[in-house]
């Protein structure tokens, strides 16, 4: 499809001509979006445009263009896969690149203001020297914290004391899909970034609900979040590359830990004595089979390769890494004493991960606090994808590991995906246990058909799979969309008519392309 000449010429008129493409080979550049797109093949559909607007003011008038043609149109900032590409075919996509500014950083308040192409790694290394840090969400610090607290899930290594990405928001500009400018929280009444509530009903549930709406709801052009204290220097001393080659001193205060458990019980209640004994600074369940795919995949072969050396690495199963952080000596201490206490009394081991896998601790301790590790989970294949992702209690979060492994192993045999050992691969907590987060992670290559082919129908077969054998908790495949809605709804109270009613509201026409969340009323469901 080409986007009408008009139309074409009103953006061109409003933004500039050089932030405006139509070119072929700029468009199939973001047209090519294999992470999180099962089916085979790498692309999503070819957008009609490309538009980079600078501030919010050409956003407004971007939008309202859309609205005058009846374009689709999506927004995207850092980027992670097929949910930021193109839905349908007369999609306008929206680059927020030029909007990269740290607007505010408020110390004594500990709130920061963003834009959409602010990384975590820049805020971070902003925030260290002033004795703060953010939350990091679960794709990296490469990537936007404002997309993930607006739009996208939330979860991350850092959950245990810093919480979920929506949790921190501490209010939002939001331009609607009207093209209506909305800002969410006490900035809204002239009173600064201080708080994401106004006078009146909140509207945080609106804007996102638990998963976010994928672009599929407006576009949102400043963010404010909520910040955390950091114990650490002003600048961590990092030399060497590659996690097997860095050197990293962890600093005073600081640790790094892997605690190792015989069975899913002992596991499950060593989970809930931390969550009760409330320590830890990042803490989360990485999965032998992948830690060694990403970080020595020569060594990981061999072991996969090697009856004793697999039975070997199972072992290691029921474990968890965290990284404890005291604002005292005395406070870090503690928090020692409670974990090791924590790890004897459900009969665990502490040991030394350079024993165990070959990297070093501070190499660990440092690429958990930056959130490095994501985006080396393209490695070993090429590409992944993530299922289940159900936020629940640490019981229920226990019971998505057990059937998520199950359900996996079968794709496993049929050579779907990369045999990983089979085991769940990220758990941790939110909150100092408040509730559990877990998913089950598949390594494929999305160039082999064959496995393509293999993998189309895996959302499906969690979706309707899983919720049968667990109790409560919904949320069980990533970027479904609108059909997924329409199986899940029924079973849970409905939700996906009122979902789709304030979807209608705002979005009478459905131009905020909505194929990962969910479509108005009268329009075009999104294939899947």
């Amino acid at each position: 499809m080409i986007i009408p000449a008009d139309a074409l010429a009103d953006l061109r008129a409003a933004l500039s001509a050089e932030r405006v493409a139509d070119d072929p080979h700029i468009l199939d550049s973001y047209a090519a979006q294999p992470f999180h797109k099962v089916e085979p093949g790498v692309w999503v559909h070819r957008p009609i445009a490309v538009a980079m607007p600078e501030n919010t003011e050409e956003v407004i008038e971007l939008v309202k263009i859309c609205n005058k043609y009846k374009l689709r149109y999506k927004a995207i900032s850092t980027g992670w896969g097929a949910q930021g590409g193109a839905g349908f075919d007369n999609v306008v996509q929206v680059d927020l690149r030029h909007m990269d500014r740290i607007l505010e950083i408020d110390v004594e308040n500990r709130t920061i203001v963003v834009e959409p192409y602010v990384t975590c790694a820049q805020i971070q290394a902003e925030l260290m020297p002033l004795g703060l840090n953010l939350h990091i969400h679960g794709a990296g610090s490469n990537c936007s914290p404002l997309a993930s607290a607006t739009s996208h899930m939330g979860m991350g290594f850092s959950s245990i004391s810093m919480g979920y990405a929506p949790r921190n928001i501490m209010g939002v500009e939001w331009v609607l899909p009207t093209g209506d400018l909305l800002q969410v929280g006490s900035i809204g009444s002239g009173a600064g970034w201080i708080s994401p509530d106004g006078p009146g009903p909140s509207l945080r549930g609106i804007l996102r609900g638990w998963a976010g709406a994928d672009g599929g709801f407006g576009i949102f052009t400043k963010c404010a979040l909520k910040l955390y204290p950091w114990a650490g220097p002003s600048e961590v001393n990092v030399t060497g590359t590659g996690m097997d080659h860095l050197d990293v001193e962890i600093p005073e205060n600081n640790s790094f830990h892997l605690c190792v458990f015989k069975d899913m019980e002992s596991y499950g209640r060593a989970l809930y004595d931390l969550a009760h004994a409330e320590i830890g600074y990042i803490q989360a369940k990485v999965a032998p089979g992948l830690a060694l795919a990403i970080s020595q995949f020569d060594r990981f072969k061999l072991t996969r390769d090697n009856e004793n050396l697999r039975k070997m690495v199972g072992g290691f199963s029921h474990q968890f890494f965290i990284c404890l952080q005291g604002n005292s000596t005395e406070h870090f201490d503690y928090q020692v004493h409670v974990l090791e206490s924590i790890v004897e009394k459900n009969g665990g081991s502490m040991l030394d991960i350079s024993q165990v896998m070959g990297t070093p601790p501070g190499a660990m301790w440092w690429m958990l606090v930056r959130n490095s590790l994501a985006p080396a989970m393209f490695r070993p294949t090429g590409n992944f994808y993530s299922t289940l992702g159900g936020d629940e209690s640490i019981a229920s979060a226990l019971r998505q590991d057990i059937e998520g492994e199950k359900l996996k192993e079968g794709f496993i045999a049929e050579g779907a995906c990369e045999d990983d050992f089979g085991d769940n691969a990220h758990t941790l907590l939110y909150e100092n246990g408040l509730f559990a987060h877990t998913e089950e992670l598949l390594l494929f290559d999305h160039r082999n058909r064959e496995q393509g082919e293999k993998l189309k129908d895996l959302s499906d077969t969690v979706m309707r799979e899983i919720p049968e054998k667990l109790l409560g908790g919904g949320g069980f495949s990533f970027f479904a969309g609108g059909y997924a809605h329409d199986y899940l709804g029924p079973q849970m109270d409905n939700y996906h008519l009122w979902q789709r009613r304030i979807k209608t509201a705002f979005d009478p026409d459905d131009l905020s392309d909505s194929k990962y969340f969910i479509n108005s009323e009268g329009a075009e469901l999104a294939e899947h």
